[in-house]
């Protein structure tokens, strides 16, 4: 009897251990600027992060690393260890926001699957006008992975970048009543030192924006 007792102690142990010291993942958005060598995201995702690998849309992965981080913004900016294959769309970034308005936006999905048949999904939604605030609020059905998402206006310009509720309010002053963007200039600001925004924006329809663009949002597994 014992030595069930103390066989059934044992396992319980090493399964403890095994818990405790298996890396978490975590699984956030992200998306491509500049030349294609970097990615930004939120910094929350990458900050203990050992090993940070970039999957892109029927690609293999690429690993990355910190190059920088603004945690007081919650935002960070990956070096892909070598420039994707993929095609991927120049985007423009538009550091003025948003006006006094609500104004329509979207995001992409990344799609889970990741095959040729599956696409990102289209998020659409709205902004939540309001000047006292230090983030963009926003009005769109998100999930977790979509942190770290860029955020599009009505010009398909990117205007912010997706923060769940949950994610905000670890870092800024707001209430988690909605989902949120950080702004453009918080943006612009932190990628001021290696990427300029300076490509003209393409008179696409939305359609062909999106399809030309999606390979920009990568999903980014930190663990």
């Amino acid at each position: 009897m014992l030595k069930v007792i103390g066989g059934i102690f044992l396992l319980g142990l090493l399964l403890a251990l095994m818990i405790f010291n298996t890396p978490v993942t975590k699984l956030g958005s992200g998306f491509l600027i500049g030349d294609g060598r970097h990615v930004f995201t939120y910094h929350q995702l990458v900050k203990e992060a050992d090993v940070i690998n970039v999957k892109f849309p029927n690609e293999d992965d690429i690993e990355a690393k910190v190059l920088i981080a603004d945690p007081s913004h919650d935002l960070a900016i990956l070096e892909l260890k070598e420039k994707p294959k993929i095609n991927f769309q120049p985007l423009k970034l538009n550091a003025k926001g948003i006006g006094l308005k609500n104004e329509s936006v979207f995001t992409l999905g990344y799609p889970w699957t990741n095959t040729m048949e599956d696409q990102h999904v289209l998020i659409e939604g709205s902004t939540i006008a309001d000047s006292a605030s230090v983030l963009i609020k926003l009005k769109m059905s998100l999930d977790p992975v979509h942190s770290g998402s860029p955020l599009f206006n009505a010009n398909q310009e990117v205007i912010g970048m997706v923060l769940l509720g949950v994610h905000a309010k670890s870092v800024f002053p707001v209430k988690a009543v909605h989902d949120f963007a950080i702004p453009g200039m918080m943006l612009e600001k932190a990628a001021e030192k290696i990427v300029k925004y300076s490509q003209p924006v393409q008179n696409l329809s939305r359609d062909s924006f999106i399809l030309k663009s999606k390979n920009n949002i990568v999903l980014i597994e930190a663990r």
